[in-house]
């Protein structure tokens, strides 16, 4: 928050950003409080500037004199019978502004905004990402204690079929049993919420219950679905000899529990970089010993377990017990399932 409330200060966001923020320091005190320290903390850097000693008015014409007079071909001068310094002594200095004098200074700008934005973009870039991966690490505590709470020990399981039968409801389990408290940590911070307009009903804001799922019409359901599980990929559950079931929690370090989600349809190389948050860099993923991990797009497909196929290259559960394979909240565990 403190990187976004900064730049909001400084006006550096986005304007879809700057309304995001604008909108946030309505609704939260706290939010206020934190612009309010900023603010504070940066007065005495205000109170204490002191502006160096101006340059001479005329240094930018007498520069770009010089070059000017640098770039003469020789033979002019040789041709005025006078030797080269001394005829560029004799040549009139004009302190008119020219097209040289623009491209100076637009060629300048250029580069303190070469050697600026990406500053700027990669601090934003780590304090997203660090951002979001406390909020998988939460989620991860909130997971080992649903599994602590099962007589099995196994993660929150996807339903075969039904309206249960997504991704997503993994959250909706967590919710049930009071241990999903704040529900804006569905939202990736590098990725915006979707707004009311995209969500339509209000209660679509909160997380549903299991009975509300089993009662709400195709409609509802199908948005509860897409939705509840935020930004976020969960895994889909294993088929364990031939049954189909949730994973058996065993703190295993190659066995990926959540992770950021594909926004679009079904991952592949050619749209995964288009379709994920973190400036498509790559994905945050949260393994089941609590360790979360930044693994780079282009490291994906050299993993011995891709987090986003099963092992048949398929977008559907594991092959296995030790087979993870993550989809966004909407995704069945298998294609062909009936979800209501």
């Amino acid at each position: 928050m403190h990187e976004d409330l900064l730049g909001y200060l400084l006006g550096a966001l986005e304007p879809h950003e700057m309304e995001r923020v604008a909108a946030l320091l309505r609704q939260d005190p706290e939010a206020r409080r934190q612009l309010i320290e900023i603010q504070r903390s940066l007065r005495p850097l205000e109170d204490n500037y002191e502006p160096g000693q101006s340059p001479p008015s005329d240094l930018v014409a007498r520069t770009l004199n010089q070059v000017e007079s640098s770039a003469q071909p020789d033979h002019e001068f040789a041709s005025s019978g006078l030797p080269t310094m001394q005829a560029s002594n004799h040549r009139p200095r004009s302190r008119s502004v020219t097209w040289l004098d623009l491209a100076a200074l637009s060629a300048a700008a250029a580069i303190l905004l070469a050697l600026l934005v990406p500053n700027i973009a990669n601090r934003r870039f780590e304090a997203r990402r660090t951002a979001c991966q406390n909020q998988l690490r939460g989620l991860g505590i909130a997971i080992t204690t649903f599994v602590n709470r099962n007589e099995q020990h196994r993660l929150p399981a996807v339903a075969k079929s039904g309206p249960e039968a997504f991704a997503g409801v993994y959250a909706v389990r967590l919710s049930d049993l009071g241990l999903f408290e704040d529900t804006d940590t569905r939202w990736c911070p590098s990725l915006d919420a979707p707004g009311d307009d995209q969500l339509q009903f209000t209660a679509l804001n909160q997380l549903p219950t299991i009975q509300q799922l089993h009662e709400s019409s195709a409609d509802v359901l199908r948005r509860f679905q897409t939705f509840s599980g935020g930004h976020y990929a969960y895994t889909l559950g294993v088929v364990d000899k031939d049954r189909f079931e949730s994973p058996r929690f065993e703190s295993r370090a190659s066995f990926a529990v959540m992770s950021d989600a594909p926004m679009a349809g079904t991952p592949n190389e050619s749209n995964l970089r288009e379709s994920i948050g973190h400036d498509g860099r790559g994905i945050n993923v949260l393994y089941e010993d609590g360790r979360v991990r930044f693994i780079d797009v282009s490291s994906l497909d050299v993993l011995p377990d891709h987090p986003f196929f099963n092992h048949r290259g398929q977008a559907e559960a594991g092959v296995n017990v030790d087979d993870a394979s993550l989809a966004p909240s909407w995704r069945p565990p298998f294609v062909e399932v009936f979800q209501r």
